[in-house]
């Protein structure tokens, strides 16, 4: 009965294909594992047919990329030249990926006679021709083929991802200087000067200039709506008559609304004055207005913009008014009149908005100079630029027929993956590569395109992806043929265990938009579910854990703690064959929203001797070998600054303790670089002594070849003479020796750009390290993997731990937003709060739910949940992944921070009556090191790095002489 229920409730949602719907089973019916294979089978058998235009919604698990690779395979079948086909997917990782098992698949179809051998060897001479590539790739090959019509430099550059950053600041750094000399004369500029602060203005241009491709126009057909008449001026003298309007209309009159009000405070006989003096609005300044506008606005409305009521009004108390009759009238003079006031207010926003967007828009352009200015001066384009500059080539084309024809010609088969990932400017080069198809051309097959992702799984918004293109794109591609429908769907997944799936539907059923996919909903209709099969596999004890505490350290603990157990005990299946075998780190992933997540975790795992890795999260320039490498840059350029001299004292190269650099603290520069030793020294233990004596021997003969020899090999000799691999101990080891490579190589690439001296790489590292960047990669290392789900997007994982999950993800709302989807883009600048504001609010919260629905889908066998708590209840904070779980879902989180000790599990009941059982995590489940660990003497020694059977910790107070190995 409840799955009825439940599927009458999912009936009115719509998926991708509703338009137009296949032979999957009618809506409200749930189909069978049998009948699921047999959908899609016949969807799979469709969308790798060379003759079909096709559009696969393909869910998480799938198998898309097989599909996408067997109808590569069938075009070379069909005698399609491979120069003549052209995949594109999103990431150089996939792309890679994907041509490596489009020539393996190209390989076991000759050996099973799929082709002559003589196609065969052709094909080998020409893998070249194979075009797997990602969106970005594909731009640059057409710049580099069509340099003139594109009007680019024939022998332009890509910038290097690490120069684009420091670019960006140094372009918003000149037009800030502009700014403060156009301000004298442009009202509009120094208006957006004064609401924002320098600060926030230069932020907000940042984050604009990151966007351009979608900023620019959204910026212009915004202020084509609002009034070009309007200045800060008129705005604050309209608003000042209308409220003067509305205060004439008070219950009671004027005079005595303010007669009975709280006279005896400051900051009321300030309103008065304002009062007073909005009749004379020609004759007060423009701050003076804003002022009594703001001043009458926190005394009508409350704090979040709303219409006061009868009650308090802050920061007045009963003895600030007449009398208490007094205070009754002036409040409830207030609440009638509060609705009026409000609306004044709102329409004085409105229109200064409309004023601050103009300044903006004003603003961004001499960025936008500044910063092309500094691209075309090195002769290199980012990777917007390679999308705008294509897309205009492309728009042209009709001005180049001989170039037209050529591009035309080339390719005739167009496929993409992770189609839910596009932009709209993506999708606009793709739609317009395939613009021109006709027929009669002599081709061996029609021209086609097949495109595939899954609307679920959409989760670079903040890139501007815009899973609404989706939709469109299927209504395009629909439009090439009309006669055949395009649209299929595959929901059968070959990854997860069937307890896993059961629990994605049910939760997804409770969580989805109940309205139909007609924009960015996330919607979980019938259409989406997983098929269950019973039979698929098992593995012992629930598939589903939990781990909650009161702090998000306790948190840490457990999770580490279920790993050392689940390495201990627990088995897994093999990828490839199916078969259970023993779990090893490399299968684990830790998952979480904000990549600032990671380090409780990293720790606790640390202090258990499991190795792990943090892909693509911050930690690069926090890593300790970072540091110490730029704190011997830093200081080896300057070498008479005091705090450079400390942090290199402290840094493991020379390793001075706490207590040492106090005794220095009056001179550190003096003590390494001194004709003689500083008195200070003499009251050094022998330790701090030693180090300090032998590092001012190795400072005199560094400082000596700085001048002579190139940053980079002085830097590599001291590595070598300091015997600093040493330092690189421990369970992260592999992953601090790939940083140091990666450091070393940051400092090559400067220095091979011409001259750079110590200080110049210094400076550059500096400009770098404010915005930080990931750790080196690891290739084919055994340890636990922690990521954010965005990081995680396209992998899976045999464990998957989604941690933090109560950790919001938001923060101050940006200087200046832009929402650029839709017919009316929508700009906001400062406290300013759109309507279009609040819909994107809920926006962010359906791709919250496709971001949860892409973290629950990475795993295969098992998948955890932990955060912590607070007051023993979950309390999602803004934009966090549990903000989006159903309330019985996050009650369970509260039920196993207190669950007994001889609870193993605790069970959650979803909306559709299925029962799952969890896993309950503790950290005292480690047992040994773990019961160590949970005291806080154990605690102490082990942050300290005294861990039994772990090479390279080393206890407090045993501290390694240069050159040693502990």
């Amino acid at each position: 009965m409840s799955e009825r229920t439940n599927g009458a409730r999912r009936a009115g949602q719509m998926s991708l294909f509703d338009d137009r719907p296949d032979e999957r089973p009618p809506a409200g019916v749930t189909a069978t594992a049998t009948e699921a294979t047999d959908h899609d089978s016949g969807a799979r058998r469709f969308a790798v047919d060379p003759r079909q235009n096709v559009v696969l919604e393909a869910s998480a698990g799938t198998g898309k990329t097989s599909v996408l690779v067997a109808r590569y395979v069938n075009l070379i079948h069909a005698g399609v030249d491979p120069a003549n086909i052209l995949a594109i997917t999103f990431t150089r990782k996939a792309a890679a990926e994907m041509r490596e098992r489009i020539l393996a698949a190209l390989g076991d179809a000759a050996a099973r006679s799929g082709f002559e051998k003589a196609r065969w060897r052709e094909l080998q001479d020409r893998l070249h021709d194979i075009a797997v590539g990602t969106i970005d790739a594909f731009c640059l090959s057409l710049l580099r083929e069509f340099p003139l019509e594109a009007d680019v430099d024939p022998g332009f550059e890509i910038a290097d991802e690490t120069e684009v950053p420091r670019l960006m600041d140094e372009a918003v750094d000149r037009a800030m200087r502009i700014f403060a000399g156009l301000a004298r004369a442009d009202r509009d500029i120094a208006l957006v000067l004064a609401q924002l602060g320098v600060t926030r203005v230069r932020e907000g241009l940042a984050l604009l200039l990151g966007r351009r491709l979608v900023v620019w126009d959204a910026l212009d057909r915004f202020l084509q709506r609002a009034p070009s008449d309007l200045t800060a001026r008129v705005v604050c003298e309209r608003a000042a008559a209308a409220l003067q309007d509305a205060l004439r209309t008070v219950p009671g009159g004027l005079a005595g609304f303010l007669a009975d009000g709280p006279a005896a405070h400051p900051r009321y006989q300030l309103l008065v004055r304002d009062v007073e003096r909005l009749s004379a609005a020609d004759g007060m300044h423009e701050a003076e207005l804003r002022g009594a506008i703001d001043r009458l606005a926190a005394h009508f409305l409350t704090g979040d913009g709303r219409a006061r009521g009868g009650g308090p009004i802050h920061p007045y108390r009963a003895s600030h008014y007449p009398s208490e009759a007094a205070a009754r009238r002036h409040r409830a003079a207030v609440a009638a009149l509060a609705p009026q006031i409000q609306r004044v207010l709102q329409a004085f926003g409105r229109d200064l908005n409309a004023v601050l967007a103009r300044g903006i828009r004003k603003m961004f352009a001499v960025v936008l100079e500044q910063y092309r200015r500094a691209l075309d001066d090195r002769s290199v384009l980012d990777f917007p630029d390679l999308i705008e500059r294509a897309l205009a080539l492309l728009r042209q084309m009709d001005e180049f027929a001989q170039s037209r024809f050529r591009l035309e010609s080339r390719y005739h088969h167009v496929l993409v993956d992770e189609f839910q990932d596009t932009s709209r400017a993506q999708w606009e080069l793709i739609s317009l590569l395939i613009k021109s198809w006709g027929e009669g051309l002599g081709l061996p097959t029609e021209p086609s395109i097949f495109i595939v992702g899954d609307r679920k799984q959409s989760i670079y918004r903040f890139r501007d992806a815009d899973v609404s293109v989706l939709r469109e794109a299927a209504r395009h591609i629909e439009a090439l043929d009309p006669s055949r429908n395009p649209r299929r769907s595959i929901t059968r997944s070959f990854r997860a265990l069937p307890e896993l799936l059961r629990f994605v539907n049910a939760l997804f059923g409770e969580t989805a938009s109940a309205e139909g996919a007609q924009g960015d909903e996330f919607t979980y209709g019938d259409a989406d579910r997983f098929p269950i099969d019973p039979a698929a596999g098992s593995i012992r004890g629930p598939a589903l854990g939990i781990a909650a505490a009161e702090d998000p350290q306790a948190c840490a603990a457990a999770v580490a703690a279920e790993i050392a157990r689940i390495l201990r005990e627990d088995a897994v299946r093999d990828r490839r064959t199916g078969v259970p075998r023993q779990t090893r780190p490399g299968d684990i992933a830790i998952l979480f929203r904000s990549r600032t997540s990671h380090r409780e975790f990293e720790r606790e795992l640390e202090l258990r001797g499991i190795r792990a890795y943090v892909y693509k999260g911050l930690g690069f320039f926090d890593a300790d070998e970072t540091k110490d490498l730029m704190a011997l840059v830093r200081y080896l350029a300057d070498p008479l600054s005091n705090l450079r001299a400390a942090a290199f004292l402290r840094s493991r190269f020379i390793r001075l303790s706490d207590a040492g650099l106090l005794r220095l603290a009056g001179g550190p520069a003096a003590a390494l670089t001194g004709p003689r030793m500083p008195t200070e020294a003499q009251t050094l233990d022998e330790e701090d002594r030693r180090v300090v004596v032998q590092a001012r021997l190795g400072v005199r003969e560094w400082l000596a070849r700085a001048d002579r020899v190139r940053p980079a090999e002085l830097i590599e000799s001291i590595l070598d003479e300091t015997a600093y691999a040493c330092e690189l101990r421990g369970p992260r080891r592999m992953q601090a020796w790939e940083n140091l490579k990666k450091m070393r190589a940051l400092i090559r690439r400067v220095q091979n750009r011409g001259y750079a001296t110590l200080a110049r790489i210094a400076d550059h590292m500096d400009a770098l390290s404010v915005a930080d960047e990931s750790n080196a990669a690891i290739e084919a290392i055994d340890a636990v993997n922690l990521m954010t789900v965005h990081a995680a997007k396209g992998l899976e994982f045999p464990i998957v731990f989604v941690v933090n999950m109560a950790r919001g993800s938001g923060g101050i709302p940006k200087p200046v937003r832009v929402v650029a989807s839709g017919d009316t883009p929508s700009v906001s600048v400062g406290p300013f709060v759109s309507d279009a504001d609040e819909a994107d609010r809920e926006r962010e919260r359906h791709e919250t739910r496709r971001l949860l629905y892409v973290a629950f889908t990475r795993a295969r066998d098992r998948l955890y949940l932990s955060s912590a708590l607070k007051d023993g209840v979950l309390a999602p904070g803004r934009g966090s992944l549990a903000e989006v779980l159903p309330d019985s879902m996050r009650a369970v989180f509260a039920r196993a921070a207190t669950a007994p000790a001889d609870a193993p599990t605790v069970t959650w009941t979803s909306a559709s009556g299925d029962e799952f059982a969890w896993r309950v995590c503790r950290a005292s489940e480690a047992g040994g090191d773990a019961a160590l660990h949970e005291t806080s003497e154990g605690r102490a020694w082990l942050a300290h790095g005294l861990h039994v059977g772990v090479p390279g910790l080393v206890p407090p107070g045993e501290r390694p002489g240069r050159g040693e190995q502990a």
